[in-house]
């Protein structure tokens, strides 16, 4: 068995060597007496390649029933998770992005949420606390797979156009890499210009996987209307 599996790939990359015209130029031998010996030289040429692959191309988010999510949040320092697809309740004291940074550093939990303006009662006590009501933060995950052979390294750089340019609230995004933190930017306003979240000294060696973490923050100074944005992931040589 091992003997017919040996010459079956010895035969198909002699076949695949004939097929692309293999088998060099030129010719080399030696005659000795005890010995012989002939040298070849193989060239192989790889061409620079960058390529990338996103598992989802849009998200469309409706806040006349946006999705709540399927667990609150609550980070934790020492074991850090992205928050689940969905949407959560950012409570009324949170005021500027500052305030949020701190609320989740701090521990501050994020209620699922499932209406917009945010306002439910959540212990069932027949109340509304200001704890009970705020703003609205929606998440939304997907995978961008990034291939780069370019031994000088690589970077990631993203771009975000739309109309109206603002109204929105804020939009953020991070690139959670495989092997460490990745970068993210957040904005109130388009367009955003080449904004560098990730990068690598070498090739990715194949096809690395990040996590792509979305988000908007509704924090009532968006206005009503539909809004397209227009997202572009670029990889590119350092």
């Amino acid at each position: 068995m091992r003997k017919w599996l040996g010459w079956t790939v010895a035969l198909l990359l002699a076949g695949a060597a004939l097929a692309t015209g293999g088998g060099g130029s030129g010719q080399a031998w030696d005659v000795g007496d005890k010995s012989a010996a002939v040298k070849e030289t193989i060239t192989v040429k790889i061409p620079t390649r960058y390529a990338l692959h996103l598992t989802e191309s849009s998200w469309e988010l409706d806040l006349s029933s946006p999705p709540g999510a399927p667990e609150r949040y609550q980070y934790d320092p020492e074991n850090p998770k992205i928050p689940k697809e969905g949407c959560y309740l950012v409570p009324k004291a949170v005021q500027s992005v500052d305030d949020l940074k701190d609320y989740a550093k701090d521990g501050g939990i994020f209620y699922s949420m499932d209406t917009y303006p945010a306002i439910k009662d959540l212990n069932d006590d027949g109340e509304i606390s200001d704890s009970e009501k705020g703003t609205l933060i929606c998440v939304n995950q997907k995978v961008l797979q990034k291939f780069s052979n370019d031994p000088d390294g690589w970077k990631l750089v993203v771009s975000v156009t739309g109309k109206p340019s603002e109204g929105f609230g804020w939009f953020g995004m991070a690139d959670l890499l495989p092997f460490g933190p990745g970068g993210y930017f957040y904005t109130d306003a388009l367009p955003v210009s080449d904004q560098q979240i990730a990068s690598g000294s070498g090739p990715t060696g194949g096809w690395l996987d990040d996590t792509i973490v979305e988000a908007f923050w509704f924090d009532g100074s968006e206005a009503a209307g539909r809004y397209v944005l227009n997202v572009t992931f670029t990889l590119a040589g350092l």
